[in-house]
């Protein structure tokens, strides 16, 4: 359906404008109409928006430094006792990004006609699900400016750790890649060629580059190869590996598993805290949070614990039994139910993770990169001595 950028005056005279979705302008004009809003200029945008949505990378066009700058700038402005109405007229104009500024405009345009701001924010389609049921909470309660404070500031550290990650991985990726390459040129270039000198001489070749000569015709057949063997694997896991063999393989391979786990557990235990000092219940919180969870495994242990907390079971007794969690984490979840801190308590556990899976990955990178580099020089030396000792041994002679 087309999108619509429009400008009007309201019943009372006031300049109002906004973007709304409808079969066409006619419809948009009794829609309008209809509410006592009279449209003096209506723009289709949907256009525009696809022409933008062109250069998204991995179909997400927002950023999450863009969306945490956005929650942030949102709580500075509630804090002040801005109407939320002005805010979003206010920050729509400021976004460069065009989806932004068209769901800025959208939540506007619905909050004018009556939704509430959980829904009209839900509309846009924009926002994470764990803010839709903050914001749903703190309209209730009152508390929206620390609510959008809170998920900006989640959002952000959420974004820095991404970044930490990939920052790391860099170095032994381009290592591993300029190995990989020298590797083909020596194999499919190298190789042939001085193949074709040695057997100008007709002699014995030594067994160190009869076993190079062999690796390169067996590699090369590989490369040949390699469309038809990756079509088959996209095919095979398309048929055959379903998710929830990779989840169960991610839990089980050495080293990465737990990387993987602590990094989940992390960000779970972090939205769980997120969403509870927000004012949500504990059970409404846990499915929630349980979305963010991407192991299938996981999510259906941890959404049973959801149906057992809401027979009045405790939440450590339920995650105790899902075998997730270590003992001591345990034991702080049991401390922040008796003490009524359970917020703080799983804030304290995300950041147990976090520390851990920060170790882990620093341990990783300092073995990677030397064992990188050895693994690369030795293999590269190798096939470069097999091939051209003989030369040397034909040129002394």
């Amino acid at each position: 359906m087309p999108i619509y950028r429009y400008k009007a005056y309201n019943e009372k005279g006031n300049e109002i404008s906004g973007v709304l979705e409808a079969p066409s302008t006619n419809h948009l004009r009794k829609q309008l109409l209809s509410k006592n809003i009279f449209p003096y200029e209506i723009k289709e945008i949907t256009k525009e928006k696809k022409k933008f949505s062109l250069n998204l990378k991995l179909g997400k066009s927002i950023k999450d430094e863009e969306l945490a700058l956005l929650l942030y700038e949102i709580g500075l402005l509630l804090e002040k006792n801005v109407h939320i109405t002005n805010i979003l007229e206010i920050l729509s104009k400021q976004a460069e990004n065009q989806e932004i500024q068209n769901a800025l405009l959208k939540a506007k345009s619905l909050i004018q006609e009556g939704k509430s701001i959980a829904d009209a924010f839900q509309e846009t389609g924009i926002f994470p699900v764990f803010l839709i049921e903050m914001i749903r909470a703190g309209e209730t309660s009152g508390a929206l400016d620390k609510i959008f404070l809170s998920a900006s500031e989640f959002i952000e550290k959420q974004s820095e750790f991404k970044k930490n990650l990939v920052s790391s991985l860099i170095y032994p990726t381009i290592v591993i890649i300029a190995g990989f390459i020298a590797m083909i040129i020596i194999m499919t270039v190298v190789v042939p060629t001085i193949t074709k000198i040695y057997q100008q001489f007709g002699r014995e070749l030594p067994p160190s580059t009869k076993a190079v000569i062999i690796f390169s015709k067996f590699f090369t057949f590989l490369l040949k190869l390699s469309p038809i063997i990756f079509i088959g694997a996209v095919l095979a896991k398309i048929k055959f590996l379903k998710k929830e063999h990779i989840d169960k393989l991610k839990l089980k391979l050495p080293f990465f598993s737990k990387v993987y786990i602590y990094s989940t557990l992390s960000s779970w235990a972090k939205t769980l805290s997120l969403l509870l000092k927000g004012g949500i219940t504990l059970d409404t919180a846990l499915s929630i949070a349980n979305k963010s969870i991407d192991n299938k495994i996981f999510y259906e242990k941890l959404n049973k614990v959801v149906e057992e907390i809401k027979t009045g079971k405790k939440l450590s007794s339920s995650l105790k039994e899902t075998q997730i969690f270590t003992e001591n984490i345990i034991q702080l979840i049991v401390l922040g139910e008796e003490t009524g801190q359970l917020d703080e308590m799983l804030d304290l556990i995300s950041n147990i993770y976090r520390r851990q899976t920060d170790r882990l990955i620093s341990i990783f990178l300092s073995y990677l990169e030397p064992m990188t580099i050895i693994i690369l020089a030795v293999m590269i030396g190798f096939f470069v001595f097999a091939t051209l000792m003989p030369i040397m041994t034909l040129s002394v002679k």
